[in-house]
C-alpha cells in the first residue's frame, strides 16, 4: 500500500513525464508475468539507458496527473480502462521506443496491448500507434538523408573518373602503338 507521500511523489513524476516527455505510451499489461516485464525493461533499457521508463501505475493516479499537467482528461478516458501501465522517456528517439513495445508485443501474444499515447503533444490510438512504430528511427532517417545528398557526388565522382580513366587509355595505346 502506498502512502500518501508516495503517492504524491508519483503524480508529480507522472506530471513531469506529460510535460516533457516526448513520448507516452499507455499499455494493458493484464496478462504479462513478472518475467516478461523485466525483460521489456530490459530492452527498453539497452535502447535508452536510464531515460526510459515503463510502470504499473493506478488509474486514479494518472487521472490526477493528467488533470495536474493541465491536461484534458477526457481525452485520455479511454486509455485508463483496465490495468494501465505507461511507457514514457526522457530523451531520445520516440519512435524507437514505441518499436520496441511493439515488436516485444509480437514476440509475446501481443502483451502488453497498447492502448495509445502522446507523441510530442499529439494524441494516438493502437492502430496509430503500429503505423508509427514502421517508420524509420532518427538515425535510420538522417542515414537515408546523407545517402541522398552523397548519391550524386559519387555519380558525379564516377563520370568524371570515368573520362579520365578512358584519356588514360587512350593516352596508353598511343604509347603501345608507338613502342
Amino acid at each position: 500500500m502506498l502512502t500518501r507521500a508516495q503517492k504524491t511523489e508519483l503524480v508529480k513524476e507522472f506530471v513531469e513525464a506529460f510535460n516533457d516527455s516526448p513520448i507516452i505510451v499507455f499499455t494493458d499489461f493484464k496478462g504479462l508475468g513478472v518475467d516478461e516485464s523485466n525483460e521489456l525493461r530490459q530492452r527498453l533499457f539497452k535502447e535508452y539507458g536510464d531515460k526510459a521508463f515503463y510502470k504499473v501505475m493506478r488509474n486514479s493516479l494518472l487521472k490526477t496527473a493528467i488533470k495536474q499537467a493541465g491536461m484534458n482528461l477526457e481525452d485520455y478516458e479511454t486509455f485508463l480502462e483496465g490495468s494501465t501501465a505507461i511507457f514514457y522517456i526522457k530523451e531520445g528517439d520516440p519512435i524507437s521506443g514505441l518499436k520496441v513495445l511493439t515488436d516485444f508485443a509480437k514476440d509475446h501474444n501481443e502483451l502488453p496491448a497498447i492502448k495509445g499515447g502522446v507523441l510530442e503533444g499529439k494524441i494516438f490510438d493502437a492502430e496509430r500507434a503500429e503505423e508509427l512504430s514502421k517508420l524509420p528511427s532518427r538515425e535510420e532517417l538522417i542515414t537515408m538523408f546523407v545517402r541522398g545528398i552523397n548519391a550524386p557526388i559519387s555519380g558525379l565522382v564516377n563520370v568524371l573518373s570515368g573520362s579520365i580513366r578512358n584519356f588514360i587509355n587512350v593516352l596508353n595505346s598511343i604509347k603501345d602503338e608507338k613502342s
